[in-house]
């Protein structure tokens, strides 16, 4: 998508390709048990978080880019920029081989906090 000028209506025309579906920065999510809005769900390959309360059966949106606050490993002394893994529904440090990449820690968190914001999906 990019903007054109159009001098002869005085304003700027949007233009983007026949084949454009959407920006991407949402995905649907089917909801096999009730997710809140605010939690991290993994949807295939990538994560989201729900946007509001999605009940078990329905279907909601999720946003897939951006920085969320998301809760972290305790032990874990986070530094911005270092890659985060999933595991019992906590971004770590540590990647034991299966654990799922979120993102990566957008500023520092230290051992004491219990959150820590997250990019999702770099």
């Amino acid at each position: 998508m990019y903007l054109k000028s159009a001098p002869e209506r005085g304003c700027a025309e949007t233009v983007m390709a026949k084949n454009f579906v959407e920006e991407g920065k949402t995905v649907a999510i089917v909801a096999s048990a009730a997710i809140s809005s605010g939690e991290l769900v993994q949807v295939g390959d990538v994560f989201a978080v729900a946007l509001t309360d999605i009940p078990q059966g329905e279907t909601g949106d999720g946003m897939t880019e951006g920085v969320f606050m998301l809760p972290k490993l305790k032990t874990d002394d986070m530094k911005t920029g270092k890659k985060v893994y999933l595991k019992s529904g906590k971004v770590q440090l540590t990647n034991s081989g299966s654990d799922p990449l979120v993102g990566v820690v957008w500023a520092d968190a230290g051992t004491s906090a219990e959150e820590v914001p997250v990019k999702l999906n770099v």
